[in-house]
């Protein structure tokens, strides 16, 4: 058996195993007892001490284990936390949406829309939390390695304000009026310029589409749009007959090209077939000519003159919107190409029966003034077709070959 020897050789250690057993049992526990609190209050201070550098070292910053829309901020002081998690919030803020109608699109972002994140209230609210952990929990946090446990996602609210105003904006550039189709006569001969769709954005639905792609992550919204269509078509003008004035031609066109064309007598200068827009107002059959001045220059005349030879109308009559003025057949065809009549449209009575044949009433008519008057009678001869003596009218209440006609119904005739 090994023994310890002092300088003098002699063994010391029997002696220190002599004196601890000359202690009695108490004093040994409480020796073991101060030994043990000892080590105690050495563990605690050492404890004490770790939790005190680790409270210093994140003092005013996050713990580790705070975590913010998924992002570590252990350490971070506020600022750089709200940095840092603006950072990762910035692509849910920047992404950009295409909203289309057609073949076309607008791109916009909900930042743009006025989007915003409760960044800086969720990084307030975890650094609270830190702040607020005790300093036994970040003692122990620090002695067994524990992180501190603060999950919590950022949340981005869209205001209805900027979609609504986006939406609005966009409907304020889309939305027009329908226009109707139209005559264009401004070159002598007919153009019809086709209508155009009206469009009108809804906004509403558009706005709900455009807040569901944004909450549901979307790339893509589809504005919801109204056609509306124009009230006159191209359809409404599937006849159109023009009057040449001086070239004494009347023409008719059919979807936009002419079908037929015929010689014609119009208004002597001092009684000129009106110049404008009208229409077909009334078709007349084997027309009955009533006088409507019996009593004063109508006089010499019959009360009537039924359809026959004699009849001024011919066998067909198709009144115009302007008073007094129709197509009409006649038997003086040595008229036609010449401004004989006293404001109506001549024709043979054969062509005013094929005319009579084709248009219905509401087709437009549009008379025209194309060339210089080629007068047929001098101002001293007698037209033969009874007029009345009295001073003629100009325009859309030029009077006609014959008297004019009453009020529509009345049965007065040409």
């Amino acid at each position: 058996m090994a023994t310890h020897e002092t300088d003098n050789g002699k063994d010391i250690m029997p002696a220190r195993r002599s004196a601890w057993r000359s202690l009695t049992g108490a004093r040994r526990a409480v020796a073991l007892i101060a030994a043990l609190l000892a080590l105690a209050l050495l563990g605690l201070a050492t404890a004490s001490y770790a939790g005190y550098r680790y409270s210093q070292e994140y003092e005013g910053k996050m713990l580790p284990g705070t975590r913010v829309a998924g992002v570590s901020l252990a350490g971070m002081s506020r600022k750089q936390a709200v940095t840092a998690v603006k950072k990762a919030v910035a692509p849910k803020l920047r992404r950009s949406i295409t909203v289309r109608w057609e073949g076309h699109s607008w791109p916009v972002t909900p930042q743009r829309l006025g989007a915003t994140s409760n960044v800086k209230r969720v990084v307030h609210a975890a650094l609270a939390a830190s702040s607020k952990t005790s300093f036994i929990d970040k003692t122990r946090m620090r002695l067994l390695d524990r992180g501190f446990s603060f999950r919590r996602q950022v949340a981005v609210k869209y205001p209805h304000a900027g979609v609504r105003g986006f939406v609005t904006r966009l409907a304020s550039h889309l939305d027009q009026e329908p226009a109707d189709a139209r005559i264009d006569y401004s070159s002598g001969w007919i153009d019809i310029v086709p209508g155009r769709d009206g469009r009108e954005v809804r906004v509403a639905a558009s706005r709900r589409r455009l807040y569901a792609a944004l909450r549901a992550g979307r790339t893509k919204a589809s504005l919801s749009v109204r056609t509306i269509k124009p009230d006159v078509t191209s359809k409404d003008f599937d006849q159109v007959l023009l009057v040449h004035i001086g070239a004494n031609k009347l023409y008719l066109y059919e979807n936009g090209t002419i079908t037929h064309s015929w010689t014609v007598a119009t208004g002597q200068p001092q009684y000129p077939t009106p110049q404008g827009r009208f229409e077909v107002t009334e078709k007349r059959y084997l027309p009955t000519w009533i006088n409507p001045q019996p009593d004063t220059w109508g006089a010499p005349l019959p009360a009537e003159i039924p359809p026959g030879p004699g009849n001024p109308l011919g066998l067909r009559a198709l009144n115009w919107s302007a008073p007094g003025i129709r197509f009409h057949g006649t038997s003086e065809i040595h008229s036609l190409g010449y401004n004989a009549s006293h404001g109506c449209v001549r024709m043979s009575n054969a062509d005013v029966v094929t005319l009579y044949g084709l248009v219905d009433v509401g087709t437009p008519i549009v008379s025209l003034q194309t060339a210089a008057f080629r007068p047929l009678y001098l101002s001293s001869t007698i037209d033969p077709t009874p007029v009345p003596d009295a001073a003629p009218a100009t325009g859309h209440t030029s009077s006609g070959d014959a008297p004019a006609e009453a009020p529509a119904g009345s049965g007065k005739g040409d």
